[in-house]
């Protein structure tokens, strides 16, 4: 039997017959002993047991919801057989996830995202900065009435999608927090509800989605430090201060609507020019001291953004969530949130396994991990479950990326360049300009805002 305290790097002190339902269980343990809160008599479904089986659902590589479930009741049965049954009908367990929503989805997130936190610690820093990615995305749901009711049409303007804004760590692939929302939401509102939440060591990167002085500002009254690519759709202003002593570092610029001057403070930053000649790179910070954020290491930090993107491939290909399969509005939203919980699960025991085995949490493979997890559950459990745990605790281990070093840009073998093929995107550099005597002296009179 399985005697270690520390399932998936967090303490449960139950025991499974299961390899694969013990690793995940540890990551549930907060919803252990949590009864219903909207059933009035005894129900089969426990929020545990529901949110182990959605977990399970989401993991396996099914081609309907259905499969799905019978298979994660399959792979329930051995842990449940004993104590007490759960429900045996995928319609039961959707009815369960979507009454306990409400008190399961939030209290699971802010522990995950507690779990999160500390298994970032295991992650080394850059430059003194814990990495965090911030991007949008939008899942495909099936053409139906209530999808198009709920989530409404994207930019295709042919099915209906769901959009996502999730916030990762870029190193280790640890999802820190996420919304779901229509298809036309705003990426920004999403990431100012979740500023607040984001570690004080943390530097945020993101792209050039994410301009603009309300975003800025909030992100600012947060604490929170913040690197972002910039382009031709931003104005900037410089020499608003002249007398100024920071003035003469020749990099800080300000962010001063001209029609919000009389409502608006400025905000003071810094542009920074990366990368290379013909194709240079411009960032804006609010880490004004460069000893704190050096151009150089600015530009090594930002190109570890694409963390961010290699965790929505993950999402969406690896686990299959590039279009979801129910076709209710409530449902689908479900499924997704689920998609990313199981992700974020995914991540935290690929993360304690190779802690567990002296390896580098940053060599971590999500596509591997995937294929290992699923071998165990389409497999079963094994009739040793100690020696069935420690096999899969082996296998976790091995799913590490290869240590080849790429010496060329890749390149698709099989697309060849033709009339058709669109150019790279370059950005313009933003459009920056020597302040006006009238905004000094307005600049002058009013206060300026708090810099990070």
């Amino acid at each position: 039997m399985n005697t270690d305290p520390k399932v998936g790097g967090c303490d449960c002190a139950q025991i499974h017959r299961h390899p694969l339902v013990a690793r995940i269980n540890g990551c549930l343990s907060c919803l252990a002993g949590l009864a219903d809160p909207t059933a009035k008599r005894s129900v089969r479904w426990t929020p545990l047991a529901a949110a182990l089986a959605a977990v399970l659902m989401a993991l396996d590589p099914g081609c309907t919801l259905h499969v799905r479930c019978e298979d994660a009741l399959g792979c329930m049965a051995g842990d449940f057989k004993r104590r007490r049954r759960v429900g045996t009908t995928y319609n039961g367990l959707l009815k369960a996830l979507e009454r306990q929503s409400g008190a399961v989805l939030p209290l699971l997130k802010a522990d995950l995202r507690e779990r999160v936190r500390r298994a970032i610690g295991m992650v080394p820093k850059v430059a003194g900065w814990t990495l965090l990615a911030v991007d949008g995305s939008k899942d495909d749901l099936p053409r139906t009435t209530d999808n198009e009711k709920v989530f409404g049409f994207g930019d295709n303007g042919v099915w209906p999608q769901a959009f996502v804004t999730a916030i990762v760590e870029v190193q280790g692939g640890l999802p820190w927090d996420w919304r779901v929302d229509k298809a036309r939401a705003s990426e920004k509102d999403h990431l100012m509800e979740m500023a607040q939440d984001l570690p004080d060591d943390a530097m945020l990167l993101a792209d050039g989605n994410f301009v603009g002085h309300g975003v800025w500002s909030a992100l600012i009254d947060h604490g929170k430090s913040f690197l972002i690519r910039v382009g031709g759709n931003v104005s900037l202003i410089r020499d608003l201060f002249p007398g100024a002593r920071i003035e003469r570092q020749g990099d800080i610029v300000y962010a001063w609507p001209v029609h919000h001057q009389s409502t608006l403070a400025p905000l003071r930053l810094r542009l920074l020019r990366v990368g290379s000649k013909k194709n240079p790179v411009y960032l804006l910070t609010n880490v004004l001291d460069p000893a704190r954020l050096s151009k150089r290491a600015a530009g090594t930090i930002y190109r570890l953004r694409w963390g961010v993107e290699l965790f929505y491939r993950t999402l969406k290909r690896t686990l299959g969530y590039a279009k979801l399969r129910s076709r209710s509005g409530r449902r689908s939203k479900l499924e997704l949130e689920w998609g990313l919980i199981t992700a974020t699960i995914l991540a935290l025991i690929g993360t304690h396994a190779l802690r567990r085995r002296r390896v580098d949490p940053r060599r971590q493979s999500p596509a591997a991990v995937v294929r290992v997890l699923r071998g165990a559950l389409l497999r079963g459990a094994g009739t040793k479950t100690a020696g069935a745990l420690a096999a899969l605790d082996q296998a976790l281990a091995r799913a590490v990326k290869d240590n080849y070093r790429r010496r060329r840009p890749k390149a698709a073998r099989h697309n060849p360049i033709t009339k058709i093929t669109p150019s790279p995107l370059r950005l313009k550099p933003p459009r920056v300009r020597r302040a006006t005597d009238a905004e000094r002296r307005r600049a002058a009179a009013s206060r300026e805002r708090p810099i990070a």
